[in-house]
């Protein structure tokens, strides 16, 4: 069983109005591992982390044209007002910094680095000023050079779980879809998470995006509740898909299959979206009358079908599409607070 719990915190956001006073919703939600049904069946689970972490500055940002692709991720820069950071501020630990798009919706992406005069490098596999839909003439820009930034610190492996992780045993699995393959992660003789492939490692510091849903293989005959504190999405939170993607249901609260917004221009007949149901998959297509519909019963209407908060769901696109074209901006089922 999943809760969400819905605070009020009033506070001042310096860097972007120093005299501005904001209302911002503050939560937290309990997520429950399954047990295992004995010694010998391990049950998973799917989950996603939705709350935000604190807002740590805020300011208008200028995206450069200066896309540098890379074979497993470029950069792009971002040239910020009223920037007073200090050395490594967003680097020593991870830190996301989430741009606005021209619908006021938002994206986060790894800082790689910044300087002291107001640059930030991001990484993205993509050009942040690409065309989002190549079957239209004409560029329509991902996102507008002229925007916003947050920056937020970044969920990692290790902050996810850590305090919980005496209560995982050594055989327990965390896995994160890496857009080819799943990566196995457990707790090692050391207390932390390694690759299972190197259980002398310590991928602690592991960012898990916000947009990245994770199986947990619990091999003990006892549930985990974690209970995850943060702020209240009050803006639809992007994602980009190009292929294949554990995706996070990106809101706090419960949705429904049309509410994931994954059923756009660019989805097509053969591309597919897989639900656990506990015990193995459960897929869906978009039919030929435009609805959700299992893939069992292609006259069938799903769309209405319950998608639990801070769940995991398995995307596949069946033909690829380019990262500036990728973009996935579900709607807040909630009236977010306003100023």
């Amino acid at each position: 069983m999943r809760y969400f719990f819905l605070a009020f915190a009033t506070i001042t956001l310096s860097p972007l109005h120093a005299e501005t006073i904001y209302t911002i919703p503050q939560g937290y939600t309990k997520l429950a591992i399954a047990a295992a049904s004995s010694d010998i069946e391990p049950t998973i689970t799917g989950i996603s982390v939705t709350l935000l972490n604190d807002l740590e500055f805020a300011s208008s940002a200028t995206i450069n044209s200066d896309y540098n692709a890379a074979p497993s991720s470029g950069t792009q820069t971002l040239a910020i007002t009223g920037q007073n950071w200090s050395q490594d501020q967003w680097t020593g630990q991870p830190h996301l910094a989430y741009i606005t798009d021209a619908n006021g919706a938002e994206e986060a992406f790894l800082i790689s680095s910044h300087t002291s005069s107001g640059q930030l490098t991001l990484l993205t596999t993509f050009d942040l000023l690409g065309d989002k839909d190549s079957e239209t003439p004409g560029l329509q820009n991902r996102f507008p050079s002229a925007t916003t930034v947050k920056i937020r610190g970044a969920n990692t492996i290790g902050s996810i779980f850590s305090s919980k992780i005496g209560e995982f045993s050594p055989d327990d699995r965390v896995f994160v879809w890496d857009g080819s393959e799943w990566l196995s992660f457990q707790k090692n003789g050391f207390g932390n998470w390694a690759l299972a492939s190197n259980l002398f490692g310590n991928e602690n510091g592991t960012v898990i995006f916000p947009d990245e849903g994770m199986f947990i293989l619990r091999s003990a005959t006892s549930a985990i509740e974690l209970t995850l504190f943060g702020e209240v999405p009050a803006v639809p939170q992007i994602s980009t898909i190009t292929k294949t993607k554990l995706l996070s249901t990106r809101i706090p609260v419960e949705t429904t299959l049309a509410g994931l917004a994954l059923n756009d221009d660019l989805w097509k007949s053969d591309d597919r979206l897989y639900i656990w149901n506990g015990s193995s998959w459960d897929a869906y297509l978009v039919n030929g009358f435009g609805n959700w519909a299992p893939a069992s019963n292609q006259f069938g209407n799903s769309n209405t079908l319950p998608i639990a908060a801070n769940t995991a769901i398995f995307v596949n696109r069946e033909t690829e599409v380019s990262g500036a074209e990728g973009i996935v901006a579900a709607p807040l089922p909630y009236d977010p607070l306003s100023e």
